[in-house]
């Protein structure tokens, strides 16, 4: 699955919507949340010929209200992947196809993956050096299991037995077909852009010129497909990253998006 970044009104937030705490996209529950989007903050370094910097913010009109169906996840600290194991538990989501060229799922889909060292996933028969330090491969080595058209955007969570949370390790890229054996699929190493993640908060936030607005945004790769299945950061001038005690103890209930007709 390869993505492109689409030009003119698909950068503009205006064609934008999201809608929070869903299960089923033929199907809204009482829960669900829907909200316009105010700002699409992109990464000015994102590269469409190497998916380099493959990550952007939305900045909703409205902050989001947790609940059961609607909760935070934490952001991975730095050195995160060097508790990563093939004991660790990771699972990727989205309502892309279930099979290469194949159709969508109107109901959220899960599957556990495993992280690929890079210097396999750069090996001559996978990527051959594709992989740089701002991605890494999930998936199995024989196939199989994968992130699918229309995935792109969706999280990468793992299980961190240490603060028993869930971490966004990565998001959804890029990837050759679905599945496929030594192909296995992309995803932005999230812990690379704790900085830039940051900043952009504070910029957004110091442009409300309020200190007690909470600003809700959304990370996601900048490779527009025509939904995204993504998770809610929270935030204020004051705080500009989330309390472990505000992250979520278990798997993240997803937020879709779609653009207007």
């Amino acid at each position: 699955m390869m993505h492109s970044s689409e030009h003119g009104r698909g950068k503009d937030p205006y064609y934008w919507r999201v809608v929070i705490g869903l299960h089923d996209t033929s199907r809204p529950e009482r829960h669900t949340v829907k909200s316009s989007v105010r700002e699409i903050l992109v990464h000015s370094e994102f590269r469409i010929e190497t998916f380099e910097n493959d990550i952007a913010l939305f900045k909703l009109y409205k902050s989001v209200s947790y609940n059961d169906y609607i909760q935070p996840i934490c952001l991975p600290f730095v050195h995160i992947h060097r508790n990563i194991n093939n004991q660790t538990k990771c699972f990727i989501s989205g309502w892309g196809s279930i099979s290469e060229k194949g159709e969508s799922s109107p109901i959220l889909q899960e599957a556990q993956v495993n992280i690929i060292p890079s210097d396999i996933c750069n090996g001559f028969e996978w990527y051959a050096g594709m992989i740089n330090n701002n991605m890494f491969c999930a998936g199995l080595e024989s196939g199989g299991i994968d992130s699918c058209q229309g995935d792109s955007g969706g999280p990468l969570v793992c299980y961190h037995l240490d603060t028993s949370k869930y971490y966004l390790i990565g998001i959804t890229s890029f990837g050759f077909g679905c599945g496929r054996p030594k192909l296995p699929g992309i995803y932005v190493r999230v812990s690379q852009y704790k900085k830039w993640i940051n900043a952009r908060l504070l910029l957004a936030s110091k442009a409300t010129r309020t200190l007690s607005i909470t600003l809700a945004l959304i990370l996601l790769t900048v490779g527009w497909t025509a939904h995204y299945h993504l998770v809610t950061l929270q935030t204020s001038e004051a705080s500009l990253t989330l309390p472990l005690e505000h992250c979520m103890n278990r798997q993240p209930l997803m937020i879709f998006m779609n653009k207007y007709p």
